[in-house]
C-alpha cells in the first residue's frame, strides 16, 4: 500500500474520484476529463465543490451528510457526468494550460515593471 502517488499516475486509470475539492486535485482531476466526487471540509473547497456541481463535473456530498449510502449515490452520479468533466477538461486545454498563463502573467508583470499599466 502505498502512502502517497501522483495523481496523473491515478487520473490516467480513474473512472471517477472522491476528493475533499482542494484546488489541486479537483483541477487535476477535471482536466483529466474525469468526474469528480466532492466531500468539502473547509477553506474554499465548498465553493470549489459548488463549481463542480454547476458546470456539471461532478457531485459534492456535505460533510455533514455523509453516510455510505449518499456517498455511493452521489459516486453513481458523478460517473454520469462524465461529459461535463470531458467538456472541462477540453475548456481547459483550449486556454493553453499552464505556459499559456505563465506567459500571460510574465506580460502583465512586465507591463506593471515598465510602467505600461499606468
Amino acid at each position: 500500500m502505498e502512502r502517497w502517488l501522483p495523481h496523473g499516475q491515478l487520473l490516467e486509470k480513474a473512472a471517477w474520484t472522491i476528493c475533499h475539492g482542494g484546488m489541486g486535485v479537483t483541477q487535476k482531476t477535471l482536466a483529466s476529463g474525469v468526474p469528480a466526487c466532492a466531500v468539502p471540509f473547509g477553506r474554499d473547497q465548498f465553493e470549489v465543490a459548488a463549481r463542480v456541481v454547476a458546470v456539471g463535473a461532478g457531485t459534492s456530498v456535505a460533510p455533514d451528510a455523509l453516510s455510505t449510502a449518499g456517498l455511493r449515490a452521489a459516486v453513481r452520479d458523478a460517473i454520469d457526468r462524465r461529459d461535463g468533466a470531458q467538456a472541462i477538461a477540453r475548456a481547459f486545454a483550449a486556454t493553453g494550460g499552464a505556459a499559456a498563463a505563465a506567459s500571460a502573467l510574465e506580460a502583465q508583470l512586465a507591463r506593471v515593471i515598465t510602467g505600461a499599466e499606468l
